[in-house]
């Protein structure tokens, strides 16, 4: 993991999302998972950490439910007949009751800190530990001159009690093949042993769709329609038709580059997302041939051209093409 400034508040979003879908789930939960706090903060993070980028294609494949469908998963997932099927708790996990000496001290190191219990949950739940580390992570942005002091708490703080066992939790979870929790769990638990490697340059590489040939592309749109976070966009105006990238909110899933029939669309790594946007195709638009109007882009026409073998028709828009062919005809 790459220990820079903005990667600090970024992990701080990512303690706090964890935090939030591990609790009985909230009502924005029923929306898809492009739609959650918890994508976003993968999404951002994707050139600083290998299991964020990992979880940003998986969060983004989560469909809408139900509030009840929803809470229907969560308690599947975590509840059983007269015991849970997964703790989460500390000191369950550890020593098999709660209350345990994990509790304790949990509540001692929190008050440490300056923080005060406002929750009913125990402090040793999942999402407590989830949302200390949070604050640890935003600690380490808002108090520069002791940042180094929170980064040596957080890391303790992993290895000591969150590390120990919520990767465990997270294992469970992905090995549960559940369509929400499963990649859920699978992010905990790599996040978290991923966060006790040292830290390492330089940024981890994301590989963003590009084309190399602008001429192979033919400006189809098959990479927009088939684009699951709607990167990539087709904008035209009356003189020009482009393909646009919002590298953003790319998360690298290649499905644009296998289905493109030309073979256009290439993924590059890089390890910079610069510029937000940018033009993959450009075009001009084509001009009928009669009424001077804006028909597809030249590219687009170019394409159906070879394969028609270029019909004089084709030069004019639906408006003109009848007379056109009538005239032909004739």
């Amino acid at each position: 993991m790459v220990d820079t400034h903005p990667a600090l508040a970024l992990r701080a979003e990512l303690y706090h999302a964890l935090a939030e879908v591990l609790v009985p789930p909230m009502l924005w939960m029923t929306q898809p998972g492009m739609m959650w706090p918890l994508y976003e903060a993968a999404r951002a993070l994707r050139p600083f950490s290998h299991s964020a980028r990992q979880a940003a294609e998986t969060l983004a494949s989560i469909g809408t439910e139900t509030e009840q469908e929803r809470l229907a998963r969560y308690e599947a997932a975590f509840m059983g007949n007269g015991r849970p099927r997964l703790w989460l708790y500390e000191s369950m996990m550890v020593n098999g009751r709660l209350l345990g000496p994990e509790t304790q001290k949990l509540a001692l190191l929190y008050q440490t800190a300056g923080l005060q219990m406002v929750s009913s949950e125990l402090p040793d739940h999942a999402s407590m530990e989830l949302t200390f580390l949070g604050y640890v992570a935003e600690m380490q942005v808002n108090d520069p001159e002791n940042r180094w002091r929170w980064q040596k708490l957080e890391r303790s703080f992993i290895k000591k009690h969150a590390g120990r066992w919520l990767p465990e939790v997270g294992r469970a979870l992905a090995r549960s093949g559940d369509d929400v929790y499963a990649p859920i769990g699978s992010l905990l638990a790599n996040w978290l042993e991923e966060a006790l490697q040292p830290p390492r340059q330089p940024k981890t590489a994301v590989f963003l769709p590009t084309i190399p040939t602008p001429a192979d592309c033919t400006l189809c749109g098959f990479c927009v329609q088939i684009c699951p976070t709607k990167a990539l966009a087709v904008y035209e105006t009356e003189q020009e038709t482009a393909l646009l990238l919002a590298t953003a909110a790319c998360i690298g899933c290649r499905k644009c580059e296998h289905i493109c029939d030309t073979q256009a669309i290439k993924m590059a790594a890089t390890t910079e997302i610069s510029p937000p946007a940018a033009a993959l195709r450009r075009s001009p638009r084509a001009v009928c041939a009669g009424c001077k109007r804006p028909l597809v882009s030249q590219a687009e026409l170019d394409y159906v051209a070879r394969q028609l073998g270029h019909p004089a028709w084709l030069n004019y828009c639906l408006d003109c093409r009848p007379q056109i062919m009538m005239e032909s005809a004739a």
